[in-house]
């Protein structure tokens, strides 16, 4: 048809034209594939796929970094880590020490309304903190507030902690509290507790299917920015290979800790990233040092020399981890590299068995979770066979999360450890946490995670110091005779730090991953 019959056509046939026009944009808006440049690019529903269920998501008695993500996002945060470590207001607006260091003053965020409708406000800070200070109450973080004597109510969105004795680091362990409400808290009950999670985070929880899944919605009435994923389902699927297979099927959007060899095969994929910053989680084998064998200081010494770390870290985990040659990860301030250090040396391993008078062939226990750290199965399997080539018969069980965690936090006296597969986590950058937090003999459980129940009172001395005194100069010269203490007694078999890696689809874009383990999901679009 010519141009010339074109402009001729009937204004009748010009409007019939329109019309299909318009009714053809209408069945595509229908069918849902409108472009995201036309719909905008927030997500509805996004996938994340972790490899334990958490045993709690109450704030203060989380221990692992997994279900602390999740309750972040529930519950809110004091305050904020940077992308560097550094500290950014979220539900506190300001901080600070007096000039004695004997206090430490929050100013807190106006206007925060919990999801039970109550506020948030210096009288239900006061009450978290409160709780946590309660030996009644079950706080395994309780030893984190140690040095705070009581809390101040100064104003309604003000509050005042009184501490003991100067606590260096106490502003970083601020960012780890979160925003309970005191109407829900109050009178205590855990078990409402457990199922009822009241925050003021930007999700509220709306399932949990023990051994599933966890659902979080978007809060409406979220104080902050305001999140650009509707909806978070957080499948828990312990096997790598399996989260990785949904991953790339498309049943999941992230996956948390995909396996070594997925990792390198991913990043070679363009449908897929993988962020991975070294952590600042070491893993080791820990020894129960009050009981058995493992109480032996050669014994213990034999094990660290009989494990080929390089090999473990080139050969099963395929280059994305480093040997550990110091009791911290290089990122922690107060680090210092030791200079004996635990080369794989099995003929060394075997001289110092014969020293612990160890006889050839003896079974001893050796437990790992599965699924929770990067080829924690594959790793606890290695380290069995390396004992076995000196003479340890390791016999290996392994256990999902929630039991692991129940054998490892019994109290001395009825605790059955004596090898353990672990694996901590600093929250902050500081040696406290690697030290005074971990192995200092106040954390023995059931009051803290020190399972290996490690016991120097020199030790304890120096890490006291340490975190007593705000000249850096000075807390790195008494962690560095604490690291040397530590190293040689070696509770521990040194292993390796591992890197914090989650995989996602390539379509997805604004995902926030730090070293310390902090996933941040809920800002995420399109690309």
């Amino acid at each position: 048809m010519s141009s010339n019959l074109l402009k001729r056509q009937h204004p009748t046939i010009k409007k019939q034209r329109h019309l299909m026009l318009l009714v053809g944009i209408a069945l595509v808006i229908c069918m849902g594939i409108m472009p995201a440049a036309v719909w905008g690019k927030d997500i509805k529903v996004l996938r994340i796929g972790i490899g334990i269920d958490p045993d709690t998501l109450v704030p203060f008695q989380i221990t692992t970094m997994i279900p602390f993500n999740i309750s972040q996002l529930i519950y809110g945060p004091i305050l904020q880590y940077g992308e560097n470590g550094e500290l950014t207001p979220n539900l506190a607006t300001s901080w600070g020490y007096s000039a004695d260091g004997k206090t430490f003053t929050l100013k807190l965020r106006k206007g925060v309304k919990f999801t039970d409708g109550s506020d948030f406000n210096a009288y239900s800070h006061k009450n978290y903190i409160d709780m946590q200070l309660n030996p009644k109450i079950r706080a395994p973080f309780r030893f984190l507030l140690a040095a705070i004597k009581s809390v101040d109510v100064v104003d309604p969105y003000t509050v005042r902690y009184n501490l003991k004795a100067v606590f260096a680091p106490l502003d970083q362990v601020t960012a780890l509290g979160a925003a309970m409400s005191l109407k829900a808290t109050q009178p205590y009950d855990i078990n409402r507790l457990r199922k009822e999670h009241v925050g003021a985070g930007p999700y509220k929880l709306v399932e949990w299917v023990k051994g599933e899944r966890i659902v979080l919605v978007r809060n409406k009435n979220y104080w902050g920015k305001r999140p650009t994923v509707d909806k978070i389902i957080y499948m828990i699927i312990p096997e790598s290979a399996t989260r990785i297979a949904m991953l790339r099927s498309g049943e999941l959007d992230i996956s948390y800790s995909p396996s070594p060899p997925d990792i390198k095969s991913l990043e070679a994929d363009p449908n897929f990233k993988v962020a991975r910053p070294l952590s600042t989680r070491m893993i080791f084998i820990g020894m129960n040092t009050q009981k058995g064998w493992t109480k032996n200081k050669y014994f213990r010494q034999a094990l660290n020399y009989a494990i080929d770390k390089k090999a473990i870290t080139e050969r099963i985990l395929f280059g994305i981890a480093k040997p550990l040659d110091s009791t911290m990860p290089p990122s922690m301030f107060g680090y210092s590299k030791m200079e004996n250090q635990y080369d794989y040396n099995p003929e060394k391993a075997k001289a110092l068995l014969k020293k612990a008078n160890f006889p050839p062939n003896t079974e001893i226990s050796l437990i790992s979770p599965v699924g929770r750290y990067t080829y924690d199965k594959q790793v606890a399997e290695t380290v069995q066979a390396y004992l076995q080539n000196i003479g340890v018969k390791a016999k290996l069980r392994t256990y999902d999360w929630p039991t692991y965690m129940g054998m490892t936090m019994k109290p001395k006296d009825k605790s059955e450890l004596q090898l353990f597969l672990m694996g901590w986590g600093a929250p902050y950058y500081d040696a406290d946490f690697m030290t005074f937090m971990y192995f200092s003999s106040y954390v023995h459980p059931p009051r803290g995670l020190g399972s290996t129940f490690y016991a120097n009172k020199k030790f304890d001395g120096l890490t006291y110091m340490a975190r007593s005194t705000t000249d850096k100069n000075k807390r790195k010269a008494l962690y560095k005779q604490a690291q040397q203490l530590l190293w040689d007694d070696a509770p521990v078999i040194w292993l390796h730090t591992e890197a914090f890696s989650i995989a996602y689809s390539s379509k997805y874009k604004g995902i926030q991953v730090l070293s310390h383990e902090k996933c941040y999901p809920q800002y995420m679009t399109y690309r």
